[in-house]
């Protein structure tokens, strides 16, 4: 896994405003609503593109950046991060 980044795209002539969301490799678009606010909106976007990857979208937690991107990064379980060390150190 690795981290997302979201972006909002303003509407053009030919199509209306969205939200698209990259990382690894790929990218999905959402549609903007403007019934949610801009954090709901990245966050579907999120959700859009860890659908495709079978991600656990719930692991990401992100917030904007100063050029109006997003960043999301994967947060993990103590449990989990321990498991990892143990598991490298037993091979080293």
């Amino acid at each position: 896994m690795l981290a997302i980044v979201t972006k909002y795209h303003g509407p053009t002539n030919t199509r209306g405003s969205r939200v698209s969301a990259s990382g690894n490799g790929h990218r999905v678009e959402v549609a903007h609503e403007s019934a949610l606010d801009s954090e709901a909106n990245h966050r579907r976007a999120v959700r859009a593109l860890c659908d495709k990857l079978g991600w656990d979208e719930d692991r990401f937690y992100g917030g904007s950046m100063d050029d109006g991107r997003w960043a999301w990064v994967p947060v993990f379980p103590y449990e989990w991060e321990q498991r990892q060390k143990e598991t490298t150190n037993a091979t080293s």
